[in-house]
């Protein structure tokens, strides 16, 4: 007969097969984010090209203020300046239309 000894932690075997078990996921979860992080750059460059042809768009069909020469040409100049921009965000037009006045 012969004395079994207790074995005690792992083989060389077990801790190769396991390696390898999480290196695999390793590669496969970074090919999977590195695919979605093209995925998302690819969407941000489609969404930025639309976002700057919009504007590109709308940019040509704004008016420029009026040159004012006298009192009556500010009604105009006012109309202008609303209609394209109401919120009054746009400060250039309000600001070349208030040098302009400043003669008057």
């Amino acid at each position: 007969m012969t004395k079994q000894h207790n074995q005690q932690g792992f083989s060389v075997f077990t801790i190769v097969i396991i390696i390898a078990v999480v290196a695999i996921v390793g590669l496969v979860g970074f090919n999977v984010y590195n695919r979605q992080q093209n995925k998302s750059v690819a969407n941000d460059e489609t969404t930025s090209t639309q976002i700057v042809a919009e504007q590109a768009s709308t940019a040509s069909d704004v008016k420029t203020a009026p040159t004012i020469n006298n009192t009556s040409d500010l009604d105009s100049a006012e109309k202008t300046l609303d209609q394209t921009d109401p919120s009054g965000s746009n400060n250039s037009d309000a600001s070349q239309l208030d040098s302009q006045t400043a003669n008057f």
